[in-house]
Protein backbone atom coordinates (compact mmCIF):
# COMPACT_ATOMS: atom_id res chain seq x y z
CA UNK A 1 0.00 0.00 0.00
CA UNK A 2 1.31 3.37 -0.86
CA UNK A 3 1.51 5.82 1.85
CA UNK A 4 1.48 10.01 1.24
CA UNK A 5 5.37 10.74 2.10
CA UNK A 6 5.19 12.20 6.24
CA UNK A 7 6.89 15.94 5.09
CA UNK A 8 3.69 16.22 2.60
CA UNK A 9 1.18 15.57 5.25
CA UNK A 10 1.19 19.10 7.15
CA UNK A 11 0.92 20.43 4.09
CA UNK A 12 -2.27 18.25 2.86
CA UNK A 13 -3.30 18.70 6.30
CA UNK A 14 -3.02 22.40 6.37
CA UNK A 15 -4.77 22.62 2.87
CA UNK A 16 -7.74 20.42 3.91
CA UNK A 17 -8.13 22.25 7.16
CA UNK A 18 -8.50 26.06 5.47
CA UNK A 19 -10.64 24.47 2.61
CA UNK A 20 -12.97 22.86 5.23
CA UNK A 21 -13.23 25.49 7.59
CA UNK A 22 -14.31 27.37 4.69
CA UNK A 23 -16.84 25.56 3.38
CA UNK A 24 -17.86 24.53 7.30
CA UNK A 25 -18.47 28.46 7.78
CA UNK A 26 -20.78 28.71 4.76
CA UNK A 27 -22.55 25.62 6.00
CA UNK A 28 -23.06 27.20 9.62
CA UNK A 29 -23.72 30.77 8.22
CA UNK A 30 -26.28 29.13 5.97
CA UNK A 31 -28.17 26.56 8.57
CA UNK A 32 -28.51 29.70 11.48
CA UNK A 33 -30.76 31.27 9.17
CA UNK A 34 -32.87 28.41 10.51
CA UNK A 35 -32.69 28.58 13.96
CA UNK A 36 -35.45 30.33 16.23
CA UNK A 37 -34.27 33.78 17.27
CA UNK A 38 -34.32 32.59 21.12
CA UNK A 39 -31.35 33.00 23.32
CA UNK A 40 -31.31 29.50 24.26
CA UNK A 41 -32.04 28.45 20.44
CA UNK A 42 -29.01 30.41 19.23
CA UNK A 43 -26.81 29.65 22.16
CA UNK A 44 -27.56 25.42 22.08
CA UNK A 45 -27.07 25.57 17.61
CA UNK A 46 -23.61 28.12 18.24
CA UNK A 47 -22.19 25.84 21.00
CA UNK A 48 -23.07 22.66 19.18
CA UNK A 49 -21.62 24.95 15.87
CA UNK A 50 -18.56 26.34 17.40
CA UNK A 51 -17.53 22.49 19.00
CA UNK A 52 -18.55 20.17 16.24
CA UNK A 53 -15.24 21.32 14.12
CA UNK A 54 -12.70 20.32 16.46
CA UNK A 55 -13.12 16.31 16.25
CA UNK A 56 -12.65 16.73 12.00
CA UNK A 57 -9.91 18.97 12.32
CA UNK A 58 -8.00 16.56 15.18
CA UNK A 59 -8.60 13.44 13.14
CA UNK A 60 -6.34 15.38 10.52
CA UNK A 61 -3.52 17.07 12.56
CA UNK A 62 -3.09 13.24 14.31
CA UNK A 63 -2.82 12.00 10.56
CA UNK A 64 -0.36 14.43 9.53
CA UNK A 65 1.99 14.02 12.74
CA UNK A 66 2.11 10.05 12.41
CA UNK A 67 5.31 8.98 11.13
CA UNK A 68 4.71 5.80 8.74
CA UNK A 69 8.38 4.30 9.45
CA UNK A 70 9.85 5.97 6.48
CA UNK A 71 13.52 7.07 6.58
CA UNK A 72 13.44 11.11 6.18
Amino acid sequence: MRTTPFRWRGVVCGLAIVAGLAVYGVLVATVSLWVPRHWAAELAFYLVAGLSWIWPAARLIAWAGRDNGARR
